[in-house]
C-alpha cells in the first residue's frame, strides 16, 4: 500500500519537523506551504507542511486531523527560503516559517474545541452598507422621503452607522425602507488601511537623473532585462540621490510586469519613504512593519498575495513578503544593525534578501552611504556585490561643514560640565534667526542616565539586570530600558542612607528641557521611543517637523538616517563617543556610521549645512574620518584592526549564549557547552582554522534576571563552523544534557 506522509513544522522551539500520515480524504489537496491541524502530545497544534512524500514506516504515525488551507499560504520559493533560514541560522523550522505569515496564522491550539474552531484566517472587518436604491413607487413617510433623498445624493455603497449618526435618524427608518423594497443593504468587507490616519502623499516630483545616476540606472536596467540573480552595492554619499535611482528601477521593473520589494531599517523611515513611493506608484504600494495592527498587516499581506500590490515597502520581516514574480529587491541603508533580528529566528534581512534573490533569480540592490565593512570588503575585493559609487550630492550641493568640539577644552573654559557647547548654542541661535531648522542627536533617551550617591558612590541598579536605572522626568520614575523594571526615586541612598543623591548624565528629556530654557520662543519636539508609544505619534512628530511647524527636533538614532528635511541646515551631535564605550568589535564602525548618517541630514536643500560634533574623545579615528566623511580612510584603519584580531570579514563568527540562574549553575552549563565545542572542533576542524573563546561573562552580565555567559567561535571556514555547532548541539541532545535558554547567533551584530 502506498501511504502518503507529510513533514510538518510546528510553532515550538524544536529543531526538527515531524512526520504525520495523510488521510485519504486529504491526499489530493494537501501541498507544501499549507497549514494543518496535528496532534502533538496531549495538545493540538497548527503547523505548516514542509514536504509531502511516500515512505514506508514501522510503527504508528499519527494522522493529520484537518487541513486549513486549500492553497498554500507560502509559495515553494518562500518555503525553500524559510527552511534555508532555519538551517543557516540554526533556528527551529517552525519559528523560521512563523515569521513569514501574518500573526496568529501559525498559532498553538491547546485543545480541540468544536464550539471554537481553529482560526483559519485573520477575521475580516465588516460593516453594514446601503448597496442599492430601487426607487420603486411606494408610499413613504416624510422622514423616509428625506432619507431617500439624502442617500440619492451619495455614491453607493453608503456605510450605515456613519450615515445614521450624520443625519440623526434611527436604524428603523432604513429597515422600513428595506421592507418596502426601496433600498437594499448588505454586509461588506472593510479594508483596514494603514494610510487612513497618515498625511496625504506628496505630489510626484520626477527629477532628471544626473550623469552618475543615469550610469548606474542603465546598469540596473540591463540586469533587469536578464531575469537572473545579480547583486549590486550603490555606495553613495548622503544626499547623492540613491532613492531617485530606486524609484526609476522600480518603474522599469513594473513595466516588465514584475514586482518590487524595498527594505528600510527603521519604522521611523517607513512613513516618509512609503508616502514617497506611493506618490509614484499609487495603489500598487503595500507597507509592512511591526507598528501595523494585526488586521492591517493581514490585509496588506492579502493584497500582496492576491496581486493587488506589486511594490512592497517595509522593515526587516518584509523580506518574506508574498510577492509573485519578484524582479528587484532593494535594501536601503544595508549597513543598519536593525536588519538583524535579536530573537529566534536570528536572521539578517539583508543576507536573507540576497538568498531570496538567488532562489528567485532576482536583482538585489544594496544601498548605503556607510556600507557595512564586510559588504564593502567583499564588493571591492571580488566575490561580493558589483560596486558602484555616487561621490557627489545631487545638484552639486556641498557636503556640510563639520566642526568637532573638544568638550574637555569646553570644561576648562567654563569651569563646569555643560550639555551644549558655546559653538553649538550660537549656531542654533543663528538658525532660529534665519527661520531654518535644527536636528540634535543624543542616542540616549530619558532624563538622566543614572542616580548617583555622592557620599558612597553607589548607583541605583536594576534588580533584574546589571544596568543602572535611567531617570524619566515625565513619570518621575527610574526605569530599566531592557526589562522595563520601574522604581520610585529614593530620598536617601539605599546603600549608605545619606541624602547626597545626584542625577548623573543626560538624556533626550533633559536636553529638551535645557533647549526650552535657552530658546523659549522656539518650537521644540522630541523623537524617541518614549514619544512614539501611541499609534500615529511618529507620523505626527515627523510631519510637524517636515512642514516647518517645529524648529528644533531632538532625538535618538531614529532621526539619524534616511530622512530628507530640506530646511535643516544645522545638526548637533551630543556625546558622540558614546558607542565607543561598548565592549563590541563593531563599536568604531557604528560610531562612524551614525555620525556620517546624521551629518548627512544637514544641507539637503538650497542652503548649505553645518554639523557640530561634541565629544570628549576627538582623537579617535572614527570621529576624525566622520568629520571629513571619508569612508575609504576609515575603512583602511578599521580593516587593519579586523585582520589583526581575526574578526569579520576575515572569519565567520558565531556567538553562543548560555543564560539562566543561579549564576554558578549557569556557568557550569556554559563550561559543558564549551567542552563539547572544543571536542567537536578537534574532530571536524583545526585550531588554526577555528578558535573557541570562553565561556566568559557577557558584557551585560545579567538581563531580566538571568545570568549570561558567552562562547565566541571564530572560523575561517564557514561550513566547518556550522558542522561543529550542529554536532555539539546534537551531542547535547543525545546525552540528555539540558541547557536552559541556550541561543546561537550566526553572524552576530551585537556582542553585548
Amino acid at each position: 500500500m502506498n501511504s502518503l506522509f507529510a513533514d510538518v513544522a510546528v510553532p515550538l522551539p524544536l529543531f526538527q519537523t515531524f512526520t504525520y500520515s495523510v488521510p485519504d480524504s486529504l491526499g489530493g489537496e494537501l501541498q507544501p506551504g499549507c497549514r494543518v491541524l496535528v496532534p502533538f502530545g496531549a495538545r493540538h497544534l497548527v503547523g505548516l507542511v514542509t514536504q509531502v512524500h511516500r515512505e514506508s514506516r514501522e510503527g504508528t504515525v499519527k494522522p493529520i486531523l484537518e487541513t486549513l488551507d486549500r492553497k498554500p499560504l507560502i509559495s515553494p520559493s518562500l518555503l525553500k527560503l524559510g527552511l534555508w533560514v532555519a538551517s543557516y541560522y540554526l533556528s527551529p523550522p517552525g519559528e523560521a516559517l512563523r515569521v513569514m505569515l501574518p500573526p496568529g496564522l501559525l498559532a498553538k491550539k491547546v485543545a480541540l474545541d468544536k464550539d471554537q474552531p481553529v482560526q483559519k484566517f485573520w477575521p475580516t472587518k465588516r460593516y453594514l452598507a446601503v448597496v442599492e436604491m430601487t426607487s420603486v413607487e411606494v408610499k413613504l413617510t416624510a422622514r423616509q422621503k428625506e432619507v431617500v433623498q439624502l442617500l440619492s445624493e451619495r455614491t453607493l455603497p453608503v456605510a450605515v452607522q456613519p450615515f445614521l449618526r450624520e443625519v440623526g435618524c434611527s436604524s428603523s427608518v432604513l429597515q422600513n425602507l428595506v421592507s418596502k423594497g426601496t433600498i437594499r443593504m448588505e454586509e461588506l468587507e472593510s479594508y483596514r488601511s494603514p494610510w487612513a490616519h497618515s498625511e496625504t502623499s506628496p505630489e510626484v516630483q520626477k527629477h532628471e537623473l544626473n550623469t552618475d545616476q543615469r550610469r548606474i540606472f542603465e546598469k540596473i536596467d540591463q540586469h533587469l532585462s536578464m531575469n537572473r540573480f545579480h547583486s549590486m552595492l550603490i555606495h553613495g554619499v548622503t544626499g547623492s540621490g540613491k532613492t531617485e535611482i530606486y524609484l526609476n528601477a522600480i518603474a522599469s521593473t513594473l513595466a516588465r510586469g514584475r514586482s518590487a520589494l524595498v527594505l528600510v531599517p527603521e519604522i521611523g523611515l517607513t512613513p516618509q519613504i512609503s508616502r514617497y513611493f506611493r506618490a509614484w506608484f499609487g495603489e500598487e504600494v503595500a507597507i509592512l512593519h511591526s507598528a501595523l495592527s494585526g488586521g492591517e498587516r493581514f490585509d496588506q499581506c492579502r493584497r500582496i498575495r492576491e496581486g493587488q500590490a506589486h511594490v512592497v515597502v517595509g522593515t526587516r520581516s518584509a523580506v518574506f513578503a508574498p510577492l509573485a514574480d519578484l524582479g528587484i529587491i532593494i535594501v536601503d541603508e544595508e549597513h543598519d544593525s536593525s536588519y538583524k533580528q535579536e530573537e529566534l529566528p536570528r536572521y539578517h534581512a539583508r543576507d536573507v534578501a540576497l538568498k531570496r534573490g538567488e532562489l528567485e533569480q532576482t536583482l538585489v540592490i544594496l544601498g548605503s552611504a556607510t556600507p557595512q565593512l564586510e559588504t564593502f570588503y567583499n564588493s571591492v575585493h571580488g566575490g561580493g556585490p558589483e560596486y558602484e559609487a555616487l561621490n557627489s550630492r545631487i545638484l552639486e550641493r556641498p557636503l556640510p561643514t563639520v566642526h568637532v568640539v573638544d568638550m574637555r577644552v569646553e570644561f576648562q573654559k567654563r569651569g563646569k560640565a555643560v550639555v551644549l557647547s558655546q559653538q553649538l548654542q550660537e549656531s542654533i541661535d543663528e538658525r532660529l534667526d534665519r527661520k531654518e531648522q535644527v536636528l540634535i542627536l543624543l542616542n540616549r533617551r530619558g532624563y538622566a542616565s543614572a542616580l548617583l550617591c555622592r557620599s558612597c558612590g553607589s548607583t541605583e541598579m536594576c534588580e533584574n539586570c546589571s544596568l543602572s536605572l535611567t531617570y524619566h522626568h515625565d513619570s518621575k520614575r527610574l526605569l530599566c530600558h531592557y526589562c522595563g523594571y520601574l522604581r520610585s526615586v529614593p530620598k536617601r541612598c539605599r546603600a549608605c542612607g545619606n541624602e547626597y543623591i545626584h542625577f548623573l548624565g543626560h538624556g533626550t528629556q533633559k536636553v529638551q528641557e535645557i533647549l526650552e530654557g535657552l530658546f523659549p520662543k522656539a518650537a521644540i519636539a522630541r523623537l524617541d521611543r518614549d514619544t512614539v508609544r501611541r499609534k500615529g505619534s511618529l507620523q505626527r512628530i515627523l510631519g510637524a517637523f517636515g512642514s516647518g511647524q517645529t524648529d528644533i527636533l531632538i532625538g535618538t538614532q531614529m532621526i539619524a538616517k534616511g530622512h530628507d528635511f530640506p530646511r535643516v541646515t544645522l545638526v548637533g551631535v551630543l556625546t558622540a563617543e558614546q558607542a565607543l564605550r561598548m565592549a563590541d568589535f563593531r563599536a568604531s564602525e557604528r560610531t562612524f556610521q551614525l555620525l556620517t548618517q546624521v551629518a548627512g541630514r544637514a544641507g539637503r536643500g538650497e542652503n548649505p549645512g553645518e554639523v557640530v560634533i561634541q565629544t570628549y574623545y576627538p582623537e579617535h579615528y572614527s570621529l576624525k574620518h566622520a568629520r571629513s566623511q571619508n569612508y575609504r580612510l576609515f575603512f583602511e584603519e578599521e580593516i587593519r584592526f579586523r585582520r589583526n584580531f581575526r574578526y569579520p570579514p576575515f572569519t565567520a563568527l558565531a556567538n553562543l549564549l548560555v543564560q539562566g540562574r543561579p549564576q554558578t549553575k549557569t556557568r557550569q552549563e556554559a563550561e559543558q557547552v564549551a567542552d563539547l565545542l572544543l571536542r567537536q572542533r578537534t574532530r571536524l576542524s583545526a585550531q588554526r582554522r577555528m578558535r573557541v573563546l570562553g565561556p566568559a561573562q557577557a558584557p551585560l552580565e545579567k538581563l531580566k534576571g538571568d545570568y549570561r555567559f558567552q562562547i565566541l567561535i571564530k572560523s575561517t571556514n564557514r561550513k566547518e563552523l556550522h558542522e561543529v555547532l550542529e554536532s555539539a548541539m546534537e551531542e547535547l541532545s543525545q546525552k540528555g544534557v539540558k541547557i536552559r535558554k541556550p541561543s546561537i547567533d550566526i553572524d552576530p551584530m551585537n556582542l553585548l
